[in-house]
């Protein structure tokens, strides 16, 4: 199955970049590890507060969006985490 997803970059809650990918099911434990590290030394590198992908398909808009970075501001119920 083929799954849709919208990654966007953002930065002082300004959209800075967006990607659609789509991607085979069995390929999302390979991908998402991969691109979570790429984006999390952006964030770390003070390039982007804060990363969303937006799984497209899901139809269930309180499980559409998976965020993550360093500045909350245009985040929906951050949690904080400790290092």
């Amino acid at each position: 199955m083929i799954v849709h997803l919208a990654i966007r970059g953002y930065l002082k809650s300004t959209l800075q970049w967006e990607s659609l990918v789509d991607i085979d099911s069995d390929k999302l434990d390979e991908l998402l590890p991969s691109l979570a590290e790429k984006h999390a030394e952006e964030c770390v590198a003070g390039k982007l507060g804060m990363i969303e992908i937006e799984f497209l398909d899901e139809p269930n808009e309180n499980e559409r969006y998976f965020r993550m970075g360093v500045d909350p501001s245009g985040m929906v119920m951050p949690m904080e985490i400790k290092l």
